[in-house]
Formats: structure tokens, C-alpha cells, sequence
């Protein structure tokens, strides 16, 4: 049985809800908690939500870029009121940590700018690129999602003359060809949001040799997509539109959960 989502939106704040059939008894999922980078500099927190099913499998992760908090609340957040019930859905709330902690877009270099990263690198960003690699890698999940925020809101124009540069209030892949489970989740996202500036679209955005959404998918063939809010709306209304970004992937992937908050 599908998950029924109920967006209510009041003066550009968005209220989830989340109701269901009840799910069998007894099925609260599990956590397990550790670190990427352990007794490191950049040592970060991953959590594991997990049912007795492992799949389907999904990894959320926010903070490449520690100035963009929206997704990193939002994580938060969503682990407070889920409860997985079938499959298993992993959180990264801040990959780069040091970053966020001084709410700068990166301490040395762009974090987003090193991948695959490099075991034995000189500067954290690089050895960090390749631990987060490397768990991903591990974990093995079905699809990987990146949250970002940027500061324009899409335009055709501005794309046209630099392509490698973000938008907000979208969903970024690497392919012009549009996957399902992207489309689904599009447009499940876009119908509770009635508004029509702040629908996402999805934005095809060329191969990034050094980010971490292109890696994911080329290096460990698991397929990758990037949220973008628009950075200038309030962040309770960016936290939100992460949240509801959030919740249905997971559902498109096929994980069963409740959600109540």
C-alpha cells in the first residue's frame, strides 16, 4: 500500500503528514550508528534504518557543501519520525562536518570538487572524498541521493551559458535520458506542492568528473540524483521542500514506512 502524503501549504511553509494501512506488528526498524573517518579530523556520522529486509536499499546524504543546512535539518528530521518497516534507508546528515561546523562551503577546497577522492591525499577533502567512496561502495544501495541548495533558481538563459553551474528547486541528473523512478518521483513530488514557481524540475547537467553524484554512478554504477532547493527562501520552507523531497524517493524506491509528525 502505497504511503498517501498530504502537503498542506500556508503562507510558504509546508506541513507533512503521513498516513497508512498499519504496518504488521512488531516492526520497528533498527539503527546502527558509526563514523566515516574515525579518529579523524573530519570524523562524520552515517545512521542505518533498517527492517528485517535489507532491500530495497537507499542512502540520503547532505553537507558535501557545509553552508547548505536545509538537507542536513531535514535528514534530521525524517529520522526522528520515520519508521522503516520494509527495506533499509541510510542518512550521511554531514559529510563534510568540518565545513558545516564553521558554515562555510568548504575549509580547504571544495569538497564536491575531489572526487573519487584519494586514500593518501594531503588535505582532508581528498581522504574524505575516498572514505565516503568507499561506504557508499559497502553499503550498496539501490540509488544515492545528494542534497544540495543553490542560490538561482533555474533559468533557461543563465543555463545556456554556464551548464555546470546548479539550480535551485531541482532534481540534477547526468543522463538525458530520464530514468522511471526519477520521473515518478518528480512528479510526485511537484503534486503536493501548488505553487508553480517552487515545482522542481529535473535538469539534465553534463558529467562532473570530480563530483560525487557522477562518481557514484560511474565509478560504482549505482544510480545517483542531486536535490537543489533554492537557497533564498526561508530555510523552514527549504527544510521542508528536503523533507518532502526526501520521503519520496524513499517511497519510489519501494521502502515501507510510516511517517508521523
Amino acid at each position: 500500500m502505497r504511503t498517501f502524503i498530504i502537503i498542506l501549504l500556508a503562507m510558504l511553509s509546508v506541513n507533512l503528514v503521513h498516513s497508512q494501512t498499519h504496518p504488521p506488528k512488531n516492526t520497528e526498524h533498527f539503527v546502527i550508528q558509526y563514523v566515516i573517518g574515525e579518529n579523524t579530523e573530519y570524523q562524520t556520522p552515517y545512521y542505518i534504518l533498517r527492517s528485517e529486509s535489507e532491500y530495497p536499499k537507499i542512502l540520503i546524504d547532505a553537507g558535501i557543501h557545509g553552508d547548505e543546512v536545509a538537507g542536513i535539518y531535514a535528514c534530521d528530521t525524517v529520522m526522528k519520525y520515520i519508521n522503516i518497516y520494509e527495506g533499509t534507508v541510510g542518512f550521511i546528515p554531514m559529510v563534510n562536518i568540518q565545513a558545516f561546523k564553521q558554515n562555510v562551503r568548504g575549509v580547504g577546497v571544495d569538497l564536491n570538487q575531489v572526487f573519487p577522492g584519494d586514500k593518501n591525499g594531503k588535505i582532508y577533502e581528498e581522504r574524505l572524498a575516498y572514505e565516503f567512496m568507499d561506504f557508499v561502495k559497502e553499503f550498496n544501495p539501490d540509488y544515492v541521493i545528494n542534497l544540495h541548495e543553490a542560490w538561482t533558481k533555474f533559468d533557461e538563459n543563465l543555463y545556456g551559458k554556464q551548464k555546470d553551474k546548479s539550480f535551485g528547486q531541482t532534481f540534477i541528473t547526468n543522463s538525458e535520458t530520464f530514468s522511471d523512478y526519477l520521473v515518478r518521483s518528480h512528479l510526485n513530488t511537484n503534486k503536493y506542492i501548488p505553487n508553480p514557481e517552487y515545482k522542481f524540475r529535473i535538469q539534465y547537467f553534463p558529467f562532473k568528473a570530480n563530483h560525487s553524484m557522477d562518481n557514484i554512478i560511474d565509478k560504482l554504477n549505482i544510480p545517483s540524483y542531486t536535490v537543489e532547493t533554492l537557497r533564498t527562501l526561508p530555510l523552514a520552507d527549504r527544510i521542508k521542500y528536503h523533507e518532502l523531497c526526501i520521503l519520496t524517493f524513499i517511497e519510489e524506491c519501494g521502502v515501507k514506512f510510516t511517517y508521523w509528525k
